[in-house]
C-alpha cells in the first residue's frame, strides 16, 4: 500500500481511507443518476512530496463540485437536522486543501494535507 511503503503514520492512513471512501460512496450512490447498471470510473492518484500528500480523486460521474455544498450545522439538533452531507464535511475537514474541477466530462477533487511520517521513504 502506498501510504505503509511511504512510512505515513496510521492515523494519517486512517484519515486517508476515510476521505477516499466518503469519496467513493458518495460517487456509488449519487453519481450516476440516469444510468440503469451503477458503473463508472473513478482514478485516485496518490503524491507524497516531503510531509505533504496530495490526493487526486477523478471520476466520470455527473457534474458534482462537492465543495460548493453548504456544510451542515452542526449546532443544529440531530432530529431536525436534514439526512447526509456529514460525509463532504468530514472530507473538507481533513484536507489542509481541497481543489474541484471539471475536466473533459470529469470530476477532479484535489485535495492535500500534511501528514506524518514514521521512517524515511527510500529504497
Amino acid at each position: 500500500m502506498f501510504a505503509a511503503d511511504h512510512g505515513i503514520a496510521a492515523d494519517d492512513q486512517a484519515r486517508m481511507r476515510i476521505m477516499l471512501e466518503e469519496l467513493l460512496t458518495n460517487l456509488s450512490k449519487y453519481g450516476y443518476p440516469d444510468r440503469n447498471e451503477r458503473e463508472g470510473l473513478a482514478e485516485v492518484n496518490l503524491e507524497l512530496a516531503g510531509n505533504q500528500l496530495v490526493i487526486e480523486f477523478g471520476d466520470d460521474g455527473q457534474a458534482f463540485d462537492p465543495l460548493a455544498k453548504a456544510s451542515p450545522d452542526l449546532e443544529q439538533s440531530i432530529r431536525s437536522r436534514p439526512v447526509g452531507g456529514l460525509g463532504l464535511h468530514i472530507v473538507r475537514a481533513l484536507a489542509d486543501e481541497a481543489q474541484y474541477s471539471r475536466r473533459d466530462d470529469r470530476n477532479v477533487i484535489r485535495l492535500s494535507r500534511r501528514v506524518s511520517l514514521i521512517k524515511s521513504a527510500g529504497p
